[in-house]
């Protein structure tokens, strides 16, 4: 689903930037390096997964709603147009803000790395 996100860096000169995993930042500021290869590759991966697990439950909620709901309304009745509306706004309202909670409560419990410059 997409590359991997950058990692944010915080310099201690509080200045920030985001760069890929394993490039280097320099500090426009300072002039400090950082070098996010620092971080070890197991747990980074780990944290991808996650994420990207969290992106890839949605969007396969929302393709099984449309396998199902697209052949009933145009193979059997247009009525079903008005069931799969009533699906969608109960998938909305009650399993999106769990959904919600679930992701920032895994954001909120992401590991922080300490780099320290070159």
């Amino acid at each position: 689903m997409g590359a991997p996100q950058p990692i944010t860096i915080r310099c201690e000169c509080d200045e920030s930037g985001t760069v890929p995993y394993g490039e280097r930042w320099t500090c426009p500021k300072c002039s400090r390096n950082w070098n996010t290869a620092q971080i070890p590759i197991e747990a980074y991966s780990q944290r991808q997964r996650q994420m990207r697990r969290f992106q890839i439950e949605v969007f396969v909620f929302a393709v099984l709603l449309l396998v199902v709901f697209v052949p009933l309304v145009i193979f059997v009745d247009g009525k079903y147009v008005f069931l799969g509306i009533v699906v969608g706004l109960a998938w909305m309202f009650l399993y999106m803000p769990f959904w919600r909670r679930r992701l920032r409560r895994a954001v909120a419990n992401a590991p922080r790395w300490e780099l320290h410059p070159e």
